[in-house]
């Protein structure tokens, strides 16, 4: 999931054109490398991001079930949300909550990638509109992982049916994810990604909306440790196509 300014010129726009909201994980593209039955992965990160516009920080914070070795589910509620606007009003509060379902239905092989498919709500809990649209989306993802030797690659693409709040209609979006790690040794991972979504355009039904935004790209490079035989420690660095940067130290936790 991915953070995105959100201020009051194009603040309903933004805060759906986003490919998402925050990331609790070192890796937001999706990937067909699912936990295992029975296994649980956790995780927490602290996001701050800042433009022209203003600051905002966040929380996110992931819960992962393997339900079999090719189902898994993933929660990921934002439990604290800041936005603070160089103009107008400040929102701070909890954020909105994504539950994803992915079904691996490939296994890799030494001439083919693992692919899966993945379905994702997002649940309005979020009150301040600031914050959420106070309405849900539905995404459907496409997704395929391959190694090259240290090298593990990652390739999304998903559409998402977005929903509109009273009197403003929002086209859905088509967007895609593009993440590479490197594992020069196994307590050492360097990774990167590309992510981008195409422009979520307003109609006005009944008012006045603001001006639509335009598409998102957004580039992130990190670094992690691995600690002992289930927490990774990592931190990443974004930028986006709007001049926003973003910092996010978090860290992950496998058990069974």
């Amino acid at each position: 999931m991915m953070t995105s300014m959100r201020f009051p010129h194009a603040s309903l726009l933004l805060l759906v054109a986003a490919p998402a909201v925050a990331a609790a994980q070192n890796l937001e593209t999706e990937t067909a490398r699912l936990l295992p039955a029975g296994w649980w992965k956790v995780g927490n990160a602290f996001e701050f991001q800042t433009s022209t516009e203003g600051k905002e920080a966040a929380t996110p914070f992931a819960v992962e079930y393997g339900l079999t070795d090719n189902l898994e589910l993933l929660v990921e509620p934002v439990p604290y949300t800041t936005i603070h606007p160089k103009i107008g009003r400040r929102a701070t509060g909890f954020g909105d909550v994504e539950a994803t379902l992915t079904q691996r239905f490939r296994q890799e092989t030494p001439s083919a990638p693992a692919l899966a498919v993945a379905a994702e709500v997002k649940i309005p809990t979020a009150r301040d509109s600031l914050i959420g649209s106070r309405e849900p989306d539905y995404t459907g993802y496409l997704i395929a992982s391959k190694r090259f030797g240290r090298w593990d690659t990652h390739v999304n693409v998903a559409y998402t049916v977005v929903g509109s709040p009273p009197g403003i209609r929002l086209d859905n979006l088509v967007s895609f994810a593009i993440a590479g790690v490197y594992r020069p040794n196994p307590r050492l991972q360097l990774f990167g990604e590309v992510l981008g979504n195409t422009a979520a355009t307003a109609h006005a039904e009944s008012a006045a909306v603001p001006e639509a935004t335009g598409g998102e790209l957004v580039g992130t490079v990190g670094a992690g440790r691995q600690v002992g035989s289930g927490l990774l420690l990592y931190f990443a660095v974004s930028y986006d196509n709007n001049s926003a940067l973003l910092l996010r130290p978090g860290f992950t936790l496998r058990f069974r």
